[in-house]
């Protein structure tokens, strides 16, 4: 009778056992995986994230009524790590191809903002005012504040800079490369990188450029690094390029997923994994903790790229990741198709 009792109860547990591994696999609830949504509104689409801290944040946003009122236009604002947020419509701009596309906050209320034009705010968002060049007319992809007077903008061919809160610009590098510049990245106040590329759909290769500045983007030099000096060939574009010291940074390669790490300040770049399918999603926040998402998936490793495992999953209609955002304290913040902000802690 003890036997058979001893041999139910076994069985109980490899079942309980099994279970409750199952269920950790196949949970598609994202409120069960280390992304939690903190806010949702069905009304509001929300296209860009930024945080100046762990406290304050902003995300812009739209309504559906692009060209029926002046206030269709929101910046989401929350001084509370995203607990809380306050809808703020925005001044309407003169033309549509002036909407935002993203934004950059600064101390005391102070937001930058790009899209065809650099748009200054000293109230939170609600009211711009135009600070752009007037010699550039491509749209502005990456912009970098290297402090309250001095800020980088990569826009189409162009790199340019300006000293003095946007009274005045100068271009710091131009080139008749094909495809636009896409990412700015500076590990510290002195030392940036940026790419540029282009691809070639009908050859299925793709081609591009790294450049470096160590005077805070005043000048910047085209980097030739191996393994493809020493196989003749141009390094490939990039989903995906960032430097989370001087020396040390990674980049994603836009045609085979490929990623990359550096350890010499973009000389030489060493393939650490082979199928880092980003869609232009991806994050290291030092040199081994990292995060990229395929839109559905949010995947997470912990050495440096080598590995990866699944940190969030939600395949429900429309619930892929548009934007998102990582803090240095820890958090992260991102945007979903369905109109939620989803937190990691």
């Amino acid at each position: 009778m003890y036997q058979n009792n001893h041999i139910t109860i076994k069985i109980h547990v490899v079942v309980l056992f099994l279970s409750i591994l199952l269920a950790g696999c196949n949970n598609d609830d994202p409120q069960a995986n280390n992304w939690q949504t903190i806010y949702q509104n069905k009304d509001i689409y929300l296209y860009s994230v930024k945080f100046l801290d762990k406290n304050n944040g902003y995300v812009l946003a739209q309504t559906s009524g692009l060209h029926n009122s002046a206030n269709w236009r929101f910046i989401l604002t929350t001084t509370d790590g995203g607990t809380h947020w306050t809808v703020n419509p925005y001044q309407f701009f003169s033309a549509y191809d002036e909407l935002l596309v993203d934004i950059f906050p600064m101390a005391n209320g102070n937001l930058l903002g790009i899209g065809y034009h650099v748009y200054k705010s000293g109230d939170n968002g609600k009211t711009w005012t135009d600070v752009s060049p007037d010699f550039v007319g491509s749209m502005n992809n990456d912009l970098h504040i290297i402090d309250s007077l001095t800020w980088v903008v990569a826009s189409g061919n162009y790199i340019y800079r300006t000293n003095n809160a946007g009274q005045s610009w100068q271009i710091v590098y131009q080139t008749n490369f094909m495809g636009v510049f896409d990412h700015l990245s500076f590990p510290s106040s002195s030392v940036g990188y940026a790419n540029i590329g282009a691809i070639d759909h009908d050859n299925a290769a793709s081609v591009g450029l790294i450049l470096k500045t160590t005077d805070a983007g005043q000048t910047w030099a085209v980097l030739n690094p191996e393994p493809w000096k020493s196989n003749n060939k141009s390094i490939p574009d990039m989903t995906y390029l960032q430097f989370v010291t001087d020396q040390t940074g990674y980049l994603i390669t836009i045609w085979d997923y490929e990623l990359y790490k550096t350890v010499d300040g973009g000389n030489h770049w060493v393939l650490v994994h082979n199928n880092t399918n980003s869609m232009g999603l991806a994050c290291f926040i030092n040199e081994n903790t990292g995060y990229y998402s395929d839109g559905l998936t949010i995947n997470v490793t912990k050495n440096g790229g080598k590995n990866w495992k699944v940190d969030y999953y939600n395949n429900s209609n429309e619930s892929d990741i548009l934007n998102w955002t990582f803090l240095k304290t820890g958090q992260a913040y991102a945007l979903t198709r369905d109109q939620r902000i989803i937190k990691r802690n």
